[in-house]
């Protein structure tokens, strides 16, 4: 992985001694000359550079080329030298009698001196100057290298996250698919069974639709024996839709098409009230001969008139 936080690693170039002393030299030589120069100009007054370059006759002298001069950019060339001490150490302007214009012999020898010891110096650094300017370049193409190498191994990591966010994405895609696809195979399980205990209820409810009680035999051994047990009432019918709901032993809601008694759950005759049609009422329990209902205000007690009651 790519260290975003590391830098490109930047070496200073490396420079003989021997160069770096030359270089030392000369660049120590230059400024010394233009302070010495700066000096020769202010003793004299220093005159405006207009003023020198227009007293100046050969060379002509501008005044870009006594800036450069005096702020050490550049050493000037031996002739523009003599002539920039001359003029500074003329009077400005010269009289109109003056012979031709000559630089005073005591200044022009320190000058070309001074001009040569510089000129001597940057040529000694000529060399070392372009060893530590190939040096430069050197360095340049290095360190642009390696940031080139650190550009292509980010586009490459950003490649390789880019193909494992797209692996993750497409897993989750195929497990969110399983899920749905196991959460389809249970309703369509639960619908099935729901299916069953549909036909199941429905079948328990036309086998007690076909049982009828048996109608007793009046014969005289069975009329005069003491013993015979009494006849079974009848077994009423129970719509399926209120057979089911007795089948799974959960309360449910139910209404009548007329007024139908509630019986109390003691046995007992009196009634505990009149379930009205048009109403709803809670069934909590019961079986193929009576169910236990609850009206609104809490009464409880049991339903035996199963006919088209309605269940909710």
């Amino acid at each position: 992985m790519v260290d975003k936080e590391a830098p490109v690693a930047q070496e200073k170039p490396e420079i003989e001694a021997e160069d770096a002393e030359a270089i030392a030299v000369s660049d120590a030589a230059l400024r010394d000359f233009t302070i010495e120069l700066n000096r020769l100009h202010i003793s004299f007054g220093a005159p405006s550079y207009a003023a020198i370059a227009k007293a100046s006759v050969r060379p002509k002298l501008t005044k870009a080329g006594i800036n450069e001069a005096l702020a050490g950019k550049r050493l000037p060339s031996i002739d523009s030298l003599m002539e920039f001490v001359r003029v500074v150490s003329s009077p400005l302007p010269p009289p109109a009698d003056a012979p031709a214009p000559r630089c005073r012999p005591d200044l022009a020898e320190a000058w070309q001196a001074r001009w040569q010891e510089v000129k001597f110096a940057q040529r000694r650094a000529v060399a070392p100057w372009r060893r530590l300017r190939n040096t430069v370049r050197e360095t340049l193409d290095e360190a642009y290298r390696e940031a080139q190498a650190v550009r292509e191994a980010a586009h490459k990591e950003a490649d390789r996250i880019s193909l494992e966010a797209e692996a993750v994405r497409e897993t989750a895609y195929k497990e969110a698919d399983r899920i749905l696809r196991e959460a389809q195979a249970v309703r369509e399980t639960a619908y099935k069974k729901a299916d069953l205990l549909l036909a199941d209820a429905q079948r328990t409810a036309d086998i007690a639709r076909k049982l009828k009680p048996r109608p007793a035999k009046n014969t005289d051994a069975a009329a005069e024996s003491p013993a015979a047990a009494p006849a079974a009432p009848p077994i009423p019918f129970i719509p399926p839709e209120l057979w089911a709901a007795l089948l799974k032993g959960t309360p449910f809601w139910f209404s009548v098409p007329k007024p139908t008694t509630l019986f109390p759950e003691d046995g007992g005759t009196t009634p505990v009230a009149v379930l009205a049609p048009g109403q709803w009422y809670l069934a909590i329990g019961g079986n193929q001969s009576e169910f236990t209902a609850q009206t609104g205000d809490g009464r409880r007690g049991l339903v035996r008139d199963f006919a088209q009651i309605q269940v909710g």
